[in-house]
């Protein structure tokens, strides 16, 4: 097992985002007296948008099961997901740029929608990252679903379901709202975007992420 250090230093030299341009951003990194700050740690988004529970402060990955920085972002999620502060609520965006894009994102709310999420992430994660295999085709995908006892008639009609098709749909419309340029990205409350740079370092991203939820807290109603 790596030691948090060399984890920590391997992500400082190669592990930022994917983008649409398959391109991460780094970030100069200075002395400042606040712990974390503004434009450096995290950003402020200019239109933020509304949460669905206005009690719990929302924190959503944005994510593509196609990106090996999300993949080696999943251990420290799940950590984090142990620990994760009370009255906080957690869920994932998937990126929408393209095309395929989409097809992953509506993979992925149809197995969400189906009530295998949680077996499905690992899973797809592993397919594409590991074995190399995109799953883009019609009847890849119906192939792949059947590996979780989905048959193909049901994994087609919720595929094509209105309520899949909306959260697509719904993902799309936040990440330009968002203005998602690379993933993983962590969106808090609808307000600040924080991803890994030199300046924050995969291994101190949900620090931040901690940070900003106690800043949230602060005007949640329930305070």
């Amino acid at each position: 097992m790596f030691s948090r250090v060399l984890i920590s230093s391997l992500i400082t030299l190669v592990l930022f985002s994917c983008s649409n341009e398959d391109s991460g951003q780094a970030q100069t990194t200075f002395e400042s007296s606040d712990k974390y700050t503004e434009g450096v740690h995290y950003e402020v988004i200019d239109n933020p948008t509304t949460v669905r529970d206005p009690s719990k402060v929302e924190v959503i990955e944005v994510f593509w099961f196609g990106c090996n920085h999300c993949y080696a972002l999943e251990p420290y999620l799940a950590r984090w997901k142990k620990e994760m502060p009370a009255g906080v609520s957690f869920s994932k965006s998937p990126a929408t740029w393209n095309e395929m894009l989409k097809t992953h994102a509506r993979m992925y709310y149809t197995a969400k929608a189906l009530g295998i999420e949680q077996q499905f992430i690992p899973a797809a994660f592993n397919t594409m990252q590991n074995e190399r295999r995109m799953l883009t085709g019609n009847t890849e995908l119906e192939y792949f679903f059947m590996g979780f006892d989905i048959e193909r008639e049901k994994y087609k009609s919720v595929n094509k379901s209105f309520g899949v098709s909306n959260a697509v749909d719904q993902a799309d419309k936040r990440m330009k709202q968002w203005e998602i340029t690379g993933v993983p990205v962590i969106i808090v409350n609808g307000k600040y975007r924080v991803g890994a740079s030199r300046a924050v370092g995969t291994d101190g991203l949900f620090d931040v992420v901690n940070f900003l939820i106690e800043k949230e807290k602060k005007y949640s109603p329930s305070n």
